[in-house]
């Protein structure tokens, strides 16, 4: 009976917040113009706009143009806008009590996305005119079509960047996969938008007691932390007391989360979800009393399987660590 609660609990709370964790994004539209000059004044159509707000309207709404697309049919010009709601950039730049950043990449981290057009696609790779990125960093590929409907068709990661540009690669889209639902079998196009940062305002925290879990919270307020207890019960009913980082990176996607945080050793680690590449590090000197494993959650006595693997050294090996060496083996650090 109890478990069967603890998973009614978990789909009932995967429920809720997969509503609340949609981008703030939209597209408006404009037909049959004469003159580029009346875009700036025109009331758009489509998206949140519905014939009641122009350009500038949007623009002090604080919503950022991610892509334009302008085409003439019959001498009449139409405009497409691919907005994204604003939200802080750069994180080092808002006031910290405790965490202070250690240039990790050597660039400024944000979690602003950014867009691009995918131009010149040759070997399911392209060239976008934005440097200084971090490689790992990732986002989606979208489709935009009749006006202000949009598709997303790819994943795509940045693998290397200089000053002023970066080359950046696509791969499969499957982190809303849904057996009853069709899948697209559209690829990835020249004009399709490239936006990086996706949902990197919505992230997992991985944290080893509350304190250092408020202080996280606390210090990145621009972001929206999924509480742990949503992952620790979902552990608890699959009997998993040591989620390796499959299981962190599977559950992340799943909840459409683009940021992972760890805390361990003094430090906060930022993870891009999709290719759990490190973006950014910061100091964390937090005193910590007690570490709690496998990290903080009010999900009490999660239990390992009924078959006892512990007699295997692979398993045995993570029993015997402690929070900072599992998390550590986990993140690949030395």
């Amino acid at each position: 009976m109890k478990k069967t609660f603890n998973k009614a609990l978990f789909l009932g709370a995967i429920s809720l917040l997969s509503s609340n964790l949609l981008a703030d994004e939209t597209i408006c539209y404009k037909n049959g113009l004469d003159l580029p000059s009346q875009i700036e004044t025109s009331k758009l159509d489509g998206g949140i706009c519905e014939g009641k707000l122009t350009l500038n309207d949007m623009k002090k709404s604080g919503w950022d143009i991610l892509d334009i697309q302008v085409t003439t049919s019959q001498n009449k010009l139409s405009y497409s806008y691919y907005f994204y709601k604003n939200t802080n950039q750069a994180l080092s730049n808002t006031p910290k009590t405790y965490a202070n950043s250690l240039n990790y990449s050597k660039k400024e981290f944000s979690i602003k996305p950014i867009g691009a057009k995918v131009v010149n696609l040759k070997d399911n790779q392209s060239t976008i005119e934005v440097g200084n990125l971090t490689v790992g960093q990732s986002g989606i590929v979208v489709h935009i079509y009749d006006n202000d409907k949009r598709l997303i068709v790819a994943n795509v990661k940045v693998i290397s960047s200089t000053p002023t540009s970066s080359v950046v690669e696509y791969f499969s889209f499957d982190d809303l996969k849904q057996n009853a639902i069709p899948t697209t079998k559209r690829v990835v196009t020249n004009n399709d938008v490239i936006v990086l940062n996706y949902m990197y305002n919505q992230s997992l925290l991985i944290a080893p007691d509350y304190d250092s879990f408020q202080a996280v919270r606390s210090d990145f307020k621009q972001n929206n932390f999924i509480h742990s207890d949503i992952f620790g019960t979902k552990l608890k009913v699959n009997n998993q007391p040591f989620p390796t980082k499959e299981d962190i990176q599977k559950f992340a996607i799943e909840q459409n989360l683009g940021t992972i945080f760890f805390v361990l050793d003094s430090k906060v680690y930022i993870l891009d979800t999709k290719t759990f590449a490190i973006l950014d590090v910061y100091s964390f000197p937090v005193n910590i009393k007690e570490k709690q494993m496998p990290f903080y959650t009010r999900v009490e006595e999660i239990k390992g399987p009924l078959i006892d693997f512990s007699s295997i050294p692979f398993f045995s090996d993570k029993k015997d660590l402690g929070y900072d060496d599992y998390y550590k083996q986990i993140l690949g650090l030395k």
